[in-house]
């Protein structure tokens, strides 16, 4: 970045050249590329703490480009991701420094390149947020675009006035038995904190009896959580209101959870020899939660944080057909009635569970339209 202490002409010609060939591949191609600077809390001398978390951060990073810069700061790249999730990948990077080498980061900055963008103007800005994020200190980490600044002064109010006078459209997500809706919808107008959207009729006729809703975008760095105000299917409008980012929501689950809409028994096979047994409560793709019927036998046999199990159990299929499912299995949680496992699944089992989420996808859809119908009927 800037010319920094025992830095050597050819030193700074070499970050130059990688940050201005990382600019002219986004132009060329058209592809989103985020760009992470840190300022890494690191005991002055301990090269060996340095290199773990430098080996750390570029197994993190997929082995992007990783430059040195002044006063000890780290540049490096996250290819194909939009600011939303580049801000997430940041956190995970921030949190699993810390755990995996004792390495913390003491504030950084985050953007994403402009198609318009310059070397100065990119790095511009990365020392504007890192002087932003310096300044509130404790693994701050500043972000935004060539647009949206999200370290602004004015608060998010001013955040979503300027973004929703710019972006007309974006994405509305809602859960139905634990499977996520999502509509594409039109931004009538925001102003005096209030939101109002254009939707389907469908989705308005849905949104009257719900409490909140939540809002995503490439270009925003979080999820939006909004309270709903009014929903009118009549004129297919909803009204949002007390909008505000969350680090965490059920939007950014990697893979769909469904709550099955019949009993599904399962046969735990505990590595001691014990057979437990239950019902399905929920399923993804990598997790499944079971409700135990004898939660005592359970919590014997279920001690330990590594517990590997094998699980049995049938889903159904098109046609009412059935299939017979048995996966590996890692204990994740157990509260004493309900056991959550991470499962590993063969390509054939997993295609198999995919397919069970799609027909339950399609069940609730079909809910959805009677739920229509039958509003316009009285």
């Amino acid at each position: 970045m800037k010319k920094g202490d025992g830095q050597t002409p050819f030193y700074e010609a070499l970050n130059r050249g990688i940050i201005k060939s990382h600019i002219g591949f986004v132009k060329r191609n058209g592809v989103s590329l985020a760009v992470l600077c840190l300022s890494l809390d690191v005991p002055s001398g301990d090269e060996e703490r340095f290199e773990k978390g430098v080996a750390v951060l570029q197994d993190l990073t997929d082995f992007s480009a990783l430059l040195l810069c002044e006063r000890g700061r780290l540049i490096t790249f996250l290819k194909d991701l939009h600011l939303h999730r580049a801000v997430q990948v940041a956190k995970n990077i921030e949190e699993r420094l810390l755990k995996e080498s004792g390495v913390g980061v003491k504030y950084g900055a985050l953007t994403i390149v402009d198609e318009e963008e310059s070397y100065d103007t990119l790095v511009g800005r990365l020392e504007r947020y890192m002087e932003q994020a310096e300044k509130f200190g404790e693994g701050k980490i500043c972000y935004g675009t060539a647009k949206y600044d999200f370290c602004t002064k004015g608060g998010e109010d001013e955040i979503f006035a300027n973004f929703f006078s710019d972006q007309k459209t974006v994405t509305l997500y809602n859960f139905y038995n634990g499977m996520p809706l999502s509509e594409d919808v039109t931004v009538l107008g925001y102003g005096e904190k209030l939101l109002r959207l254009k939707t389907s009729l469908a989705k308005a006729a849905f949104l009257k009896n719900e409490p909140f809703t939540f809002l995503k975008h490439p270009l925003l760095p979080d999820t939006i959580k909004a309270d709903i105000v009014s929903a009118m299917p009549n004129r297919a409008e909803v009204v949002l209101t007390n909008l505000r980012f969350i680090d965490k929501s059920p939007v950014d689950r990697e893979n769909i959870r469904v709550l099955p809409d019949e009993e599904i028994e399962i046969t735990i096979e505990c590595a001691d020899g014990t057979e437990l047994y239950g019902t399905i409560h929920s399923l993804a793709v990598n997790s499944l939660a079971v409700k135990l019927k004898n939660p005592e036998e359970a919590k014997r046999s279920l001690a330990g944080s590594e517990t590997h199990v094998m699980l049995d159990f049938d889903l159904k299929e098109q046609q009412q057909k059935m299939v017979h499912l048995r996966v590996s299995a890692v204990l994740f949680s157990f509260d004493g009635e309900q056991a959550v496992f991470s499962i590993y699944p063969n390509h054939f089992f997993k295609q198999k569970i995919e397919g069970y989420i799609a027909l339950q996808q399609s069940r609730l859809i079909t809910i959805m339209q009677k739920m229509v119908l039958n509003f316009y009927q009285g």
